[in-house]
């Protein structure tokens, strides 16, 4: 079923057991000025995961968590004036710090890729009472409190290159630049249609790396060597009778952006429920859906810069559901932990981005450790969602109690063989990509 010899070790997976570097960080953001006496930097950290990972999210929660780790007592007052800026500065900080962070974990298949970097954002929201430190406004509803969360990952290693919290107002367009500088050559970038921007694509091929997007419907095809030869792409593709258009074509205002475009039309099922789901936006909207939309929901329409040989149409197409494994990321993030209890919960804003950084450094905490068991699982790929609703007894077992390595590798084999995928017809990602060796 599994091998012990492939376990990860405790010192491996706890990213908070260098204590100098923690403390450094936290003097430099100003957190702890002086040694401490009851709640270390570390201390503090822990404390505020394993609250989080309870779904606990008051200072009483958190004091009970810091008694635990520390065997003292510690008061909810003491926490409270530990949760202002300077905390959040340090938990940032020490989040930047994790990432940079580099375990050696080999990738566990082939991809014919450096890296598969996936990119995404997610918004997270508080309750209204903090909308005037995480002002959110909405013509079609009422002002929210939220935050716009950008993510970034390698799939085949699980390492994490970008998690970063700004306000509701950076939108993903305005996110394309932030993972160009963790690219390197032969990285293969996947992100969603929120981010297309022309000349982040070109940025992306100047850096030999390769891109997978989808294409905005509104585009404007050149297909031509004269200026004039363009067509909005509905009319561009609806003369053709093939179920795979694979062309180089050129794109932007100016024609200046020249890709690998491919169209593979979609079953009819699918392109009707697209249309369903089109109608019901526009609805919801007051407004119309165009006929060129419409036409254009009988196509998946991607762009590339792999050329036909690396990859053919249908291989971008199951490259490009790889993209979707960034929501399960951000579903283990909302769903396991203590971010459904903050969007009703009052308290000083401090606190509450406290406590979403704590979640993030247990995502992080959870792609490494689903890269690391892989390995070790001879038989099913193992469930990322699965192993992070263990967070609780995955946190304890390293930070409660005295070191005890046979109450580690315990640990670690229940994750094995009660997180291992369920058995389906549809294949999973894992297996996906083993078959686009």
């Amino acid at each position: 079923m599994f091998k012990d010899s492939s376990l990860p070790c405790r010192d491996t997976v706890d990213f908070l057991n260098d204590s100098v570097a923690i403390q450094r960080i936290a003097k430099a953001s100003g957190f702890f000025k002086r040694a401490a006496r009851k709640i270390t930097p570390q201390c503090f950290v822990k404390a505020i995961m394993l609250a989080g990972s309870c779904g606990k999210v008051s200072f009483n929660a958190v004091a009970r968590q810091a008694g635990m780790v520390t065997s003292k007592p510690s008061s909810r007052q003491n926490l409270a004036r530990r949760c202002n800026a300077n905390a959040v500065g340090f938990l940032r900080d020490l989040v930047s710090h994790v990432i940079q962070q580099r375990c050696v974990i080999a990738p566990e298949v082939s991809s014919g890729f450096n890296r598969i970097l996936i990119q995404d954002g997610s918004l997270i929201r508080f309750a209204d009472s903090a909308r005037k430190h995480f002002p959110a406004v909405s013509s079609t509803r009422e002002d929210k409190a939220m935050l716009h969360l950008q993510f970034a990952y390698d799939y085949l290693t699980g390492q994490t290159l970008l998690a970063k919290t700004h306000p509701y107002s950076r939108t993903d367009a305005m996110a394309t630049g932030d993972i160009l500088e963790h690219l390197q050559p032969g990285d293969l970038c996947l992100r969603d249609l929120g981010y297309y921007k022309a000349d982040s694509f070109q940025q992306i091929d100047a850096k030999g790396a390769f891109y997978v997007s989808r294409l905005k419907s509104e585009i404007t095809v050149f297909h031509g060597p004269r200026k004039g030869d363009t067509l909005p792409l509905a009319r561009f593709l609806c003369d053709s009778t093939a179920d795979v258009v694979d062309q180089t074509v050129r794109l932007g205002q100016a024609g200046t952006f020249s890709t690998r475009l491919v169209a593979i039309r979609m079953p009819a099922q699918i392109a009707a429920r697209r249309r369903r789901k089109l109608h019901d936006e526009a609805k919801r909207r007051n407004q119309t859906p165009s006929s060129l939309k419409l036409a254009l929901c009988d196509w998946l329409l991607l762009i590339t810069n792999l050329t036909a040989e690396k990859a053919s149409a249908q291989t971008l197409r199951q490259l490009y559901r790889l993209r979707w494994h960034v929501e399960l990321v951000f579903k283990t993030l909302k769903s396991n932990g203590c971010l459904r209890v903050l969007t009703g919960h009052a308290s000083n804003p401090h606190h509450l981005e406290a406590l979403l950084l704590g979640q993030l450094l247990q995502v992080i905490l959870h792609l490494r450790l689903w890269r690391m068991l892989s390995p070790a699982s001879t038989t099913h790929p193992l469930s990322l969602l699965k192993i992070a609703g263990f967070v609780t007894e995955t946190l304890a077992a390293l930070w409660l109690g005295s070191p005890d390595v046979n109450r580690w590798a315990y640990h670690l084999r229940s994750l094995l063989q009660y997180c291992r995928h369920d058995k389906r017809n549809r294949r999973s990602l894992e297996n996906l990509l083993s078959s686009l060796r």
